[in-house]
């Protein structure tokens, strides 16, 4: 069922991408993202932190095509 539940998340990511630009953004090493997610509180395990991280770079991307491109 696992193994279901990601091949599907796989196929909405595939369909979710094509909406987010593709900019390249220095992202922080997995290992520090879970120290910094640890040290403000938040009781997450490594899987979850990557997760957290993978949604705030969308929401990075987002911003600045939002105010940085013409189209």
């Amino acid at each position: 069922m696992k193994k279901e539940k990601r091949e599907k998340k796989y196929k909405d990511q595939q369909e979710v991408n094509k909406y987010i630009p593709s900019i390249a953004i220095k992202k922080i090493p997995p290992e520090k993202a879970l120290a910094i997610l640890r040290k403000t509180g938040y009781e997450i395990d490594a899987e979850q932190s990557e997760e957290v991280m993978e949604f705030l770079y969308t929401i990075v991307k987002l911003t600045l095509k939002e105010f940085f491109t013409s189209d």
